[in-house]
């Protein structure tokens, strides 16, 4: 795409979607969306061999506003790099749809943006917007041996190139209301608990006379459980019921719709989730103290310690039939190839990953983006997670999010959509948004796939 093409034609169709990424739009875990102004790509960049000592302003376009921790990262990278200013680019939305739009508008004004967020890669990698940052994997003395999580290093990576790194590492818990298990005479579960261990003590909890459930209502308890069950029971090799190369959905097999099954059966046999309409008018849930579980992003934790008025801790996601698994939500930060400063920004992305870095993150309630021990024991000494069981939620093998692994994910299962929640919590049917729409994704995606020249 040229400049000129790019100043008469803003918006492009997007195929791909995160699949959590649209339930959030705050600063650890930004929201995804579709159709999007694409900037300008330029020629690919390598790593230049003599720094220069000019002046340089790094334009970042990203979705949120600075956090008073932020700015102190963003300060202290000014303090060791001070030829380099970080310039926040706000965009109006926190989804790849708005972060696109903000880039192209800086591109078509003459002052292109170098440092993005990424959320789904393929919008991206469809035009060529991004700098292949495998080189600098290797030469940047940080990240050649920075110990990033390598699920989540592949998933933001196209083709055999590093088109991002993480930005935010979000793992998704458990969080157990531990005084309304005791009123039950139930222990704290242990950390190697199964989904049948969480099924059961659901059950024994929940009395609607009472307005008291086992498991909460918010979509996360349904979609972080189709995510991974699969995986945990052995019916599919990766997140939602894809299989071992992303290309195909196994949700046309017997044992993936028994998994599904399982789930619907959380509220229409067991009803230890409460229908919308009860909850609604009582107030229930989790944060009222009237629920035992919910499954949530670790950025809720910090809410939760200042609001929750009872004893609360958390687990990590239950062990299935095969395995125990975790799910992070890995967003990106990739650099543009429109970027005049590609080397600066590269010195960016390696501060993102320095241990004082990751620290002032941690203070305003981000996770490590390495997985070294001396950030794990600094994760356990702050505010929020400080006496909890916060390590163990990370100790088990931890699957990224799909960002961008699925091609074609608008015409796969839409896990988000009201179609899927009420199949799964108010006993509507399964089949049209589930096992329907994954036969016909299993048939899209080839074509789709053939047409981006992906094997």
């Amino acid at each position: 795409m040229n400049k000129k093409k790019l100043s008469t034609m803003l918006v492009s169709l997007i195929m791909g979607s995160s699949l959590v990424l649209s339930a959030c739009s705050n600063n650890s875990a930004p929201a995804n969306n579709s159709g999007a102004a694409s900037p300008q790509p330029s020629a690919s960049v390598e790593p230049s061999k003599a720094p220069s000592s000019d002046p340089v302003t790094l334009r970042y376009v990203r979705g949120s506003a600075v956090s008073e921790n932020e700015q102190k990262m963003l300060d202290l990278f000014t303090e060791q790099n001070p030829s380099i200013k970080i310039q926040i680019e706000q965009a109006k939305g926190g989804g790849v749809n708005d972060m696109l739009e903000k880039a192209a508008a800086l591109q078509a004004a003459g002052t292109p943006a170098d440092l993005i967020w990424v959320q789904d890669i393929l919008p991206f990698v469809k035009d060529e917007l991004l700098v292949d940052l495998t080189p600098y994997m290797t030469s940047d003395p940080v990240l050649s041996t920075a110990k990033i999580p390598d699920s989540s290093l592949k998933a933001l990576q196209f083709n055999g190139k590093q088109v991002a790194l993480p930005r935010a590492e979000n793992p998704i818990i458990i969080f157990v209301n531990k005084d309304l298990l005791a009123k039950n005479g139930i222990d704290m579960p242990k950390n190697d608990w199964t989904w049948d261990d969480y099924r059961n003590i659901a059950k024994q909890v929940t009395k609607p006379d009472e307005g008291e459930y086992g498991i909460a209502y918010g979509h996360f308890n349904s979609i972080i459980t189709a995510g991974v069950l699969g995986v945990a029971n052995g019916s599919s090799e990766n997140l939602y019921f894809m299989d071992a190369d992303w290309k195909q959905s196994k949700l046309t097999t017997p044992e993936a719709r028994r998994d599904i099954e399982w789930i619907a059966d959380l509220q229409r046999v067991d009803h230890s989730i409460g229908a919308w309409e009860v909850l609604e008018k009582s107030g229930t849930g989790w944060m009222s103290g009237n629920v035992a579980f919910e499954i949530h992003g670790v950025w809720e934790g910090k809410n939760r310690r200042e609001k929750a008025k009872f004893n609360w801790d958390v687990l990590p996601l239950p062990k299935g039939k095969v395995k125990q698994i975790g799910y992070n939500v890995g967003t990106g930060i990739g650099i543009l190839k429109a970027s005049a400063n590609p080397d600066a920004a590269a010195k960016f992305l390696s501060f993102m990953h320095t241990m004082e870095a990751q620290k002032l993150g941690m203070a305003n309630g981000d996770f490590p983006l390495t997985e070294d021990e001396e950030l794990k024991q600094a994760l356990v000494e702050t505010p929020i997670w400080k006496g909890t069981n916060i390590l163990a939620t990370i100790g088990v093998e931890m699957r990224a999010e799909p960002v961008g692994a699925i091609v074609g994910a608008d015409q796969y299962v839409q896990w988000w959509s009201d179609d899927v929640q009420h199949a799964f919590k108010e006993g509507k049917d399964l089949n049209k948004p589930i096992f329907d729409q994954a036969a016909h994704f299993n048939e899209a995606t080839l074509k789709l796939r053939q047409e981006l020249g992906l094997q």
